[in-house]
């Protein structure tokens, strides 16, 4: 990657955000690990061929380290956010798989089994999220799949 020269502008309008932004507050950043009970290492999925289907770890040396100049505040602090990965208890009977994926897999627990909410993208993820939580709350069978309408701009009335 080569450097380039950062417009004047963006660096004073990042200044202008971090002096307006508590970012030296990470509650945020110890609320999405609460409840962390496993993860992969390496946190890579792989398709029968060996294709890397998701590599979790993907941008954990860049995001370790400190923002790129141009790069928002608020982004780089969601972006590490939405870069932990593994299963989380989120309550009594409810789990989630983040960051195995671009979107998060909800477990419900119940009588006979239970119900997968948005599964994930591809086969892959779905059956290693599904394979992490039954490695932590064992082989409970999936009773039923629920799939909801992305966040994507078509489907809202407004």
């Amino acid at each position: 990657m080569t450097e380039a020269t950062v417009d004047p502008g963006i660096l004073a309008a990042a200044r202008a955000v971090e002096d307006r932004l508590p970012f030296g507050d990470t509650r945020d950043l110890e609320d999405a690990r609460r409840g962390l009970l496993g993860s992969r290492s390496p946190g890579t999925v792989h398709a029968d061929d060996g294709r890397v289907v998701w590599n979790a770890d993907a941008w954990a040396d860049v995001l370790a380290g400190p923002r790129p100049d141009t790069v928002h505040p608020s982004l780089w602090r969601q972006a590490q956010l939405v870069a932990l990965h593994g299963l989380y208890e989120v309550t009594d009977g409810i789990y989630q798989v983040r960051g195995m994926d671009l979107s998060n897999m909800t477990i419900v627990e119940g009588d006979r089994g239970v119900i997968v909410i948005d599964p994930l993208i591809s086969t892959e993820t779905a059956a290693d999220g599904l394979a992490l939580y039954r490695e932590h709350r064992g082989d409970r069978p999936v009773t039923a799949v629920i799939y909801t309408p992305g966040d994507r701009g078509d489907l809202h009335p407004w």
